[in-house]
């Protein structure tokens, strides 16, 4: 039965086994946890969201490690991610709230920045 929190269904991070995850990355450290996850073959939902909300924080943090990695490699990791969410969306094609669409479609927009023909003139000039 899926729990609710204040009338909202709960998503992958409101359930069991997200739970048992971060407790479990309480208890052995986030780096072993990401280790274990790391050697499995097939992950979960849980497991796949959880590894896409720890790249989101080291990705946000800009540290001067991340920074002295080859541009390459971060672009491969990135269209990693994007063929994923692409798989999601083609293949379940999720019934989205607005407000998670908007949000969505607002952050795509953003990330086409240096793809779409507006910015591709302005960095060729540069």
């Amino acid at each position: 039965m899926e729990q609710e929190l204040f009338g909202i269904a709960s998503t992958v991070l409101g359930k069991k086994e997200w739970q048992e995850l971060e407790k479990r990355a309480d208890l052995v450290g986030t780096d072993q946890l990401l280790n274990e996850i790391l050697e499995k073959r097939l992950w979960s939902n849980a497991e796949i969201a959880w590894v896409l909300k720890l790249m989101v924080f080291y990705y946000g943090k800009k540290d001067n490690l991340l920074k002295k990695m080859p541009v390459e490699r971060l672009f491969l990791n990135m269209v990693d991610v994007l063929r994923t969410y692409f798989l999601i969306i083609d293949n379940e094609d999720p019934e989205l709230d607005d407000n998670v669409r908007a949000y969505i479609s607002s952050k795509l927009a953003d990330s086409t920045w240096g793809i779409n023909q507006r910015t591709r003139g302005y960095l060729e000039k540069i």
